[in-house]
């Protein structure tokens, strides 16, 4: 049986203007992401990674050519229709993006406020959800009282929380010591195991020891593709 594929770009641009300048931060990147697949963008700062995983993830839109999400051109729909394609994924970022005036608990689920859900089930989940994080006792805590290895498994359990299809991470243990480093790397691979797709941006391709495709990045260009001998579900 041949793989579905989740994601796909076709020769896709990303230009920024600065000042009089025109920054191409990407030129022509083709991939395909396929269904239940674990993928690595990998590069030095600067490389387009970042970029690229936004376009992925319908957080922006190419300068040029055409992103799909399961066969369809993400440049057809509207900003709500890729508003709510965005409640189907999940993202964890660089600097964590947690809302220091909410407590843990309310950060984790605020992403499905939207979607109508009480707030006692939304409690309920971020307890289910921290729990399995080992930290449990943690839930009714400022994110400011958190130290960092907390704070990325917290936007961790907030990727989680809505059962996105597909998890985007940039970067999910830079700055973090070897512990924590290996805890985070721990919840997003036991994520993928599941049958989830996971996509890791990342200057280091050594971080996972599953299967995966790697995409090396140099000055905004796909430079090397690594695919994996076998696949990780049979």
């Amino acid at each position: 049986m041949s793989e579905s594929v989740l994601l796909e770009t076709r020769k896709i641009c990303k230009v920024y203007r600065t000042g009089q300048t025109d920054v191409h931060a990407l030129r022509e990147v083709t991939l395909t992401v396929a269904e239940g697949s674990l993928t690595l963008l990998t590069g030095p700062s600067g490389s387009g990674k970042t970029t690229l995983l936004s376009l992925l993830g319908a957080l922006d839109r190419p300068s040029s050519g055409q992103v799909l999400f399961r066969g369809s051109v993400l440049s057809s729909f509207s900003d709500v229709a890729l508003a709510r394609l965005r409640r189907r994924m999940g993202f964890v970022f660089q600097g964590f993006s947690l809302i220091a005036g909410l407590p843990v608990w309310e950060n984790i689920t605020y992403p499905l406020v939207p979607q109508g859900m009480p707030r006692r089930e939304r409690y309920a989940l971020a307890q289910q959800l921290l729990s399995q994080m080992g930290m449990a006792d943690k839930l009714d805590r400022s994110p400011i009282e958190l130290s960092g290895g907390e704070k990325q498994r917290v936007a961790v359990a907030r990727a989680f929380a809505g059962q996105p299809e597909v998890i985007f991470a940039d970067e999910p243990i830079s700055n973090l010591d070897a512990a924590n480093r290996q805890a985070v790397l721990s919840l997003l691979e036991e994520y993928h195991r599941s049958g989830h797709t996971l996509i890791l941006s990342t200057h280091d391709p050594g971080i996972v020891s599953l299967p995966c495709t790697v995409y090396e990045l140099e000055k905004g260009e796909v430079k090397a593709v690594t695919i994996p001998d076998k696949k990780l579900f049979d």
